[in-house]
């Protein structure tokens, strides 16, 4: 019990500081994407499933909170939680710098696919409410700071490891 609820504080905490304090900052540090970071982070390097799901009910929350910089975003984040699972799993070597970030760029595209397809529906029926110029923006500068969050995280890999086993979000089964 104590275990869940640290991991959905840490969660909320990450999401809301995501959607408020990096939204509201000008120019290119808007787009970036701590809960996604974070979770490909965490289910690629440290071995924890969480993370996975920390990206989709990021998508969620967009939803529910009715502010998604695109439409319906549970969609796009739920097919993000998956690749990044999936090729932290079975693509990707969770030891080094190359494996953290591909899996990074993994999900984020997975994230970019699903949102492209939502687009060109859209677009089908309203062509003029549809910036591909923005989705392009979008798209670059999340996986350039994504990048640049998960060579962070990277770099501070045994502080992470202390926060994570002192807050009780490491499981023991898992050498981190």
């Amino acid at each position: 019990m104590r275990r869940s609820l640290s991991i959905f504080l840490l969660f909320l905490a990450l999401a809301i500081i995501q959607t408020s304090f990096f939204a509201s900052l000008p120019g290119l540090l808007a787009y970036t994407p701590l809960v996604a970071a974070s979770g490909v982070y965490l289910v690629q390097h440290v071995g924890e499933r969480y993370g996975a799901f920390w990206i989709a009910s990021f998508g969620v929350f967009l939803d529910i909170l009715s502010i998604p910089s695109f439409p319906l975003e549970t969609f796009p984040y739920v097919t993000a939680g998956l690749a990044a699972y999936l090729s932290a799993r079975h693509l990707f070597s969770n030891r080094s710098w190359y494996g953290l970030i591909a899996c990074g760029a993994f999900t984020l595209l997975s994230l970019g696919l699903v949102r492209a397809f939502i687009l060109v529906a859209i677009s089908l029926r309203h062509p003029e409410t549809v910036s591909w110029m923005a989705f392009w923006d979008t798209l670059l500068w999340n996986a350039v700071l994504s990048t640049v969050l998960l060579t962070a995280f990277f770099g501070f890999a045994g502080r992470i490891r202390s926060f994570l086993r002192t807050g009780f979000l490491a499981s023991n089964g898992h050498e981190i």
